[in-house]
């Protein structure tokens, strides 16, 4: 052993990987062998808006609401040591998107995933910033989502910088962030991120085009009548953004339309005078929720990703002030964005360390079609940039056929750089 860690002698590296296999060669790998992430913690953030929005109250089918500014967004802690690194999810998912990969990387990083504003098990403000305003929709622009990220990360994380790694819709947010709060990041990693004039694409579209129904009970009627079969159409959606549709199920798929369709876990224990059981035409759409993703939805636009201009585009991400390193990630089948957007960022980004990578059998989500590359290629690029010592434990893959003496293997590595079981 070296008397002082990270000072590697090649007696030391030749004990590690001589080692005699304790089990047949070509078994699949054990995961059990990296220190345990511990249980996943779940919480909640209070925010402040600057502006207001109306909040439904008292139950998902509830008409009863109130005009505020105090939201909550909603997050999950896994692991305790190494790195930090916040997830942010796509559309029309939540921070469920990333719960496997979040899993395994958080033996080797601290990690926190959050449901943006308006998602998943965050608050959900109607109308938002438009009280006095009702004609204006901006407060749902991409860069205003960068006011409640900085604020939960220096409350749940004060001055600590971290790894920023979102996806789709999320990675629109993360490019306005990083632009802004270069500083407060190690790297940025975006996965098959929305850019540039890529968006919008037709699926969400069509949900935005509907937030031009009046607010009105007239109104409010006509949009259950246009999104009768919106659980239909959100499982279709969902699963064109994956390589292989069998990846999503009527079990997996409940984590990701709880917010916009009743589920039938939620309403068997409902008793609410309809029915104890859950039936097809019982199991209702949340319109308010669904209400939100449209207004969401009907904002976006190309020049809000496409870059800083002061008088043509002032809305723009300013790429040049992202200087940390980058990984972009993107599934090779995407069939909604294609993959050679990812040369663009080579060219826009302030930084020269700038990672591509490919992930095969992978279609717009990849960290849902092929978790082990996704986590493979971040868990490496995270290594790259911040060193093997900062890492929560050894990593030596999580694929692939095995030799059978990793258990062995990752010990003497431990003792090699330092680390502690």
């Amino acid at each position: 052993m070296n008397s002082k860690p990270g000072v590697i002698h090649d007696s030391s590296l030749y004990k590690a990987f001589s080692q005699s296999p304790v089990r047949a060669a070509g078994n699949k790998p054990d995961l059990s062998i990296y220190r345990s992430p511990g249980k996943a913690e779940y919480g909640a953030f209070s925010y402040t808006a600057p502006v207001e929005g109306l909040l439904q109250i008292g139950g998902p089918h509830s008409a009863e609401t109130k005009w505020t500014d105090d939201f909550e967004i909603a997050w999950t802690k896994m692991g305790d040591r190494g790195p930090l690194v916040l997830f942010l999810h796509g559309v029309p998912t939540n921070r469920s998107q990333w719960e496997e990969v979040q899993g395994q990387i958080s033996r080797f990083c601290e990690t926190i995933s959050i449901d943006m504003l308006g998602m998943g098990e965050s608050s959900k403000p109607r109308l938002y910033g438009r009280k006095d305003d009702p004609v204006s929709n901006d407060r749902w622009h991409w860069a205003n989502d960068v006011d409640y990220i900085e604020k939960l990360m220096q409350h749940e994380f004060p001055g600590r910088r971290f790894i920023f790694i979102a996806d789709d819709w999320g990675s629109g947010i993360a490019s306005h962030y990083a632009a802004r709060h270069n500083d407060r990041l190690e790297a940025l990693i975006q996965v098959d991120p929305v850019a540039f004039d890529g968006y919008p694409v037709n699926e969400i579209q069509a949900i935005g085009r509907a937030s031009e129904i009046p607010n009105t009970p007239e109104g409010d009627a006509q949009f259950a009548m246009l999104f009768a079969a919106f659980d239909q159409t959100l499982v279709q959606i969902l699963k064109s953004m994956v390589y292989d549709p069998s990846r999503y199920n009527q079990y997996n798929l409940r984590y990701l339309t709880f917010p916009y369709v009743d589920v039938d876990y939620e309403r068997n224990g409902q008793n609410d005078g309809i029915t104890d059981v859950a039936r097809s035409t019982t199991m209702r759409l949340k319109l308010h929720n669904l209400r939100v993703l449209s207004d969401r939805a009907a904002i976006l636009s190309p020049a809000l990703l496409l870059p800083y201009h002061p008088q043509c585009n002032p809305n723009g991400v300013q790429y040049q002030n992202i200087t940390v390193p980058t990984l972009i990630m993107w599934g090779e089948y995407d069939n909604m964005m294609p993959a050679a957007q990812t040369q663009r960022f080579v060219h826009a980004l302030g930084t020269k360390d700038v990672q591509i990578s490919y992930v095969p059998r992978a279609g717009h989500f990849p960290a849902t079609d092929n978790p082990d590359h996704v986590t493979d290629t971040i868990i490496n690029f995270i290594r790259r940039i911040v060193g093997h010592q900062a890492l929560a434990d050894i990593y030596i893959g999580n694929h692939g056929i095995w030799k059978g003496d990793e258990r062995q293997m990752i010990q003497e590595l431990r003792m090699i750089y330092g680390l502690k079981d």
